[in-house]
């Protein structure tokens, strides 16, 4: 966790955070003014927030994933036993980690669906595979940090095994 690798990983995912929401917020507040000040629409800017918030939401739930900062409920493991606590997290590490990648599957077919057709955007003609690509990728950094984390947890289990034995 400490390879340039994984920190330049996090700097990208940063930096497309950053971007997005700087987009996200030039748009709308160009749209404000030029609707109540100008009295005018911007044309086809929908297209355009669609595509930055897939990117924005997607590689945001990744790093919301690396930081660990998804809203849990997890009043039963407070009431658990180490041991029970730490199995009950790798348990719920698999199955998340199954999910997200029956999920990955699914981005993935979209893909290969939208390069065969090419479907696009009506007013700007963007092509569905650019927000498609963001379900991808943020799918695919999602399932890379929950198995690092269910091998860390595996491992803090099987830890406190030895540590009872």
């Amino acid at each position: 966790m400490e390879s340039k690798i994984w920190k330049s990983l996090l700097v990208i995912q940063r930096g497309i955070m950053l971007l997005t929401s700087l987009v996200m917020l030039m748009i709308l507040g160009a749209v404000v003014v030029a609707r109540y000040v100008f009295h005018m629409d911007i044309f086809g800017y929908d297209e355009i927030v669609l595509v930055d918030s897939f990117w924005m939401y997607f590689i945001g739930a990744s790093y919301a994933m690396y930081e660990g900062g998804h809203i849990k409920a997890d009043i039963l493991s407070s009431l658990l036993k180490p041991r029970k606590r730490a199995l009950m997290k790798v348990v719920a590490g698999i199955f998340q980690t199954l999910v997200n990648i029956i999920f990955n599957v699914f981005a993935y077919n979209l893909i290969v669906r939208s390069i065969k057709i090419w479907p696009v955007t009506s007013s700007w003609n963007i092509p569905f595979l650019i927000p498609q690509m963001a379900l991808f990728l943020g799918f695919t950094l999602m399932s890379f940090y929950l198995i690092i984390y269910t091998a860390k947890d595996l491992n803090i289990y099987i830890g406190i095994g030895k540590e009872e034995d």
